[in-house]
């Protein structure tokens, strides 16, 4: 008789994604697109955009290991 271990990709996944856009940052940390930026734009969290060379639209992405940083920075201040 053989027997297998599972494959891999059969694997949940129970971590949180590394970069997020703002709809699923929304939907992960309860943050509106606003305040993402605001918060991107102060430097209190890390955010990337993705373009093609000379575009002037792209993706902007969210790190969510900053965006937890910044949430348990800020519980411990309260």
């Amino acid at each position: 008789m053989k027997t297998t271990s599972p494959s891999p990709q059969s694997a949940t996944v129970t971590s949180l994604p590394e970069f997020a856009d703002h709809r699923t940052a929304r939907a992960l940390f309860g943050l509106s697109r606003s305040y993402l930026y605001n918060l991107a734009n102060e430097r209190k969290i890390r955010s990337v955009s993705i373009r093609k060379p000379g575009a002037l639209k792209g993706r902007r992405l969210f790190d969510c290991a900053s965006i937890r940083d910044f949430i348990q920075a800020s519980s411990q201040s309260v």
